[in-house]
């Protein structure tokens, strides 16, 4: 058999046909990590506890977790298009005209119960002593919120206290020293007023608003159609830090603790401050297309809320905005 122009032409054709693949290899871009917003909060470290543990990469997605001091630098940075998801309280969500481009819940990180708080200095024992006092507090949904529920349960009105708009660390400062009477905050700076301020006390906490502060993962809506399938494999990262929290939780909170600089001890203090819902909590309170969970009712009880107090002129519905699908998938 002769090795000839025959030979020659499938070389060259099969070096061509190489060469095509690898151009084409060459051409494909690729794939950006998932850009996630997340701000200090003890149960969001379940993120980088994933992170550290190599859950993101056994689930083979990239994410790059990105770090704000307050939900406000993450509302700024995601309209400028710079995040794929980022985690808020329902209450920032349901505040529809906040967005032109309306992120879907895709997770319940946690129920806020006892973390979220009103820190006062001695001589203050009730919230009807409030009248009068400085309250620093942060405008957003949340730290609103918050304050309407304070005044509500202490039998105030809006105009007989002084409430400050601070970020949350500008707020804490202000405590610290003497600038105002008292703060609306949460962890970890919650446990560093009442360790390191005498005298400071919290007389009211999301314990006596039980289930009405939700914490909820979202995912832009393009990334939602166009990176479902990573925004999945995120969320099974997070499950899987969940479950190793859960079986070790003294060296889950080493991790984790280190991040935040505070004792495992003072982390673990944080952490009983939230409840944090495992998959089949999770599936029960998005609920299916079916039969909406629990969280809808939330989601309508929060946003007539907001209405109804001035907070916002509409709020979006759970129809709107809790997608169940892939929360059903894992």
């Amino acid at each position: 058999m002769s090795r000839g122009p025959g030979w020659r032409s499938f070389g060259v054709a099969a070096l061509c046909g190489g060469l095509l693949v690898a151009v084409a290899g060459c051409l494909e871009a690729p794939r950006e990590p998932l850009r996630v917003g997340v701000n200090a909060w003890p149960p969001f470290e379940l993120l980088y506890l994933a992170r550290e543990k190599g859950f993101f990469r056994d689930e083979g997605v990239e994410v790059d977790l990105i770090d704000f001091s307050s939900y406000t630098g993450i509302l700024r940075s995601y309209h400028q298009g710079n995040l794929d998801a980022f985690f808020a309280t329902l209450n920032e969500i349901l505040i529809a005209e906040n967005f032109q481009d309306l992120p879907a819940v895709v997770l319940v990180a946690d129920y806020s119960y006892g973390g979220d708080a009103l820190v006062v200095r001695g001589g203050l024992e009730s919230l009807g002593q409030l009248r009068g006092k400085k309250i620093a507090f942060e405008e957003s949904a949340l730290g609103s919120y918050v304050l309407e529920r304070i005044l509500e349960l202490g039998g105030l009105r809006t105009g007989e206290v002084v409430a400050i708009n601070r970020l949350p660390e500008e707020g804490e400062q202000d405590f610290q020293r003497g600038a105002v009477d008292a703060v609306i905050t949460y962890e970890p700076g919650l446990g560093r007023l009442l360790r390191g301020e005498p005298g400071a006390r919290a007389i009211f906490t999301s314990r006596d608003i039980p289930g009405e502060i939700v914490d909820v993962l979202v995912l832009r809506r393009a990334a939602l159609h166009e990176r479902a399938a990573d925004a999945r494999r995120m969320m099974k990262a997070w499950f899987r830090a969940l479950a190793y929290l859960k079986e070790n939780p003294h060296q889950a909170s080493e991790v984790m603790a280190k991040r935040q600089r505070v004792t495992v001890a003072e982390f673990l203090g944080g952490l009983r401050g939230a409840h944090i819902p495992d998959l089949e909590e999770n599936r029960r309170l998005m609920g299916s297309s079916g039969t909406p969970g629990p969280l809808h009712q939330t989601a309508a009880r929060l946003g007539e809320f907001l209405v109804r107090r001035g907070l916002a002129r509409k709020t979006a519905s759970g129809a709107e905005l809790l997608h169940h699908a892939l929360i059903e998938s894992l």
